[in-house]
C-alpha cells in the first residue's frame, strides 16, 4: 500500500454519516482503544459518540471505509466564534484490525487538506494520553508538543489514585 500518494482500491474516504456512530461506539468500547480515551462507562461512551458524530452535519468529519466497512473517523471540532475560527482541535480513531495499515495517515492527510482549503484553518491541535502510541503518527505529520498536564485523569479509587497525563500538540497547516 502506497501511503503517501494513492488510496488502495479497497479504501475510500467519505464524509461521515450519522450512522457511523455505531462503529465509533464499537471502537471506543474496544479495550485496546478505550485505554486511550477518558470515558469510563457505557453512558460516557454514548455521550462522547453523540458529541463526536454531531459534527457530521458541518461536513467536517471523514470516515475511512475499507471494502465497504467503516474503519476510522477523523473530525475537526470547528469553533463557532469568529476570533477562534482560524484554529481547531481534531479527533481521530482507527478501528481494531485497521491500525498500522495506513488508514490513520490517509485520514490525517484528508483532514489537513480539507481543514486548510475548505475551512480556512491555520492551526490544528490535539490532546493525547502521554503514552499513547498514536503520538508517532502525530509527530510524523509535523505536530509538536506545546504543553502537558501531569494529573489529567485519575484512575483507581480514592486511596489508590494513579494519575495519567496528557500532552497538547499543534501544527500550522
Amino acid at each position: 500500500m502506497n501511503q503517501k500518494d494513492e488510496l488502495p482500491p479497497e479504501l475510500e474516504i467519505r464524509l461521515t454519516e450519522l450512522g457511523d456512530g455505531k462503529y465509533l461506539r464499537e471502537w471506543l468500547l474496544e479495550p485496546e482503544i478505550a485505554r486511550w480515551f477518558p470515558m469510563d462507562t457505557i453512558e460516557e461512551v454514548d455521550d462522547a459518540v453523540q458529541r463526536w458524530i454531531a459534527f457530521y452535519k458541518f461536513k467536517c468529519s471523514w470516515t475511512a471505509v475499507y471494502n465497504g466497512v467503516p474503519c476510522g473517523i477523523s473530525t475537526l471540532y470547528l469553533q463557532p466564534y469568529k476570533k477562534l475560527a482560524h484554529q481547531c482541535e481534531f479527533g481521530i480513531i482507527v478501528g481494531d484490525g485497521f491500525r498500522g495499515k495506513g488508514v490513520g495517515s490517509f485520514l490525517m492527510r484528508q483532514m489537513m487538506i480539507k481543514a486548510k482549503e475548505q475551512f480556512k484553518i491555520e492551526l490544528i491541535h490535539l490532546q493525547v494520553y502521554a503514552e499513547n502510541p498514536a503520538m508517532r503518527l502525530y509527530k510524523r505529520f509535523g505536530f509538536r508538543e506545546f504543553g502537558r498536564q501531569t494529573c489529567w485523569i485519575r484512575e483507581g479509587d480514592k486511596e489508590g489514585n494513579a494519575y495519567v497525563g496528557r500532552i497538547f500538540m499543534e501544527r500550522f497547516i
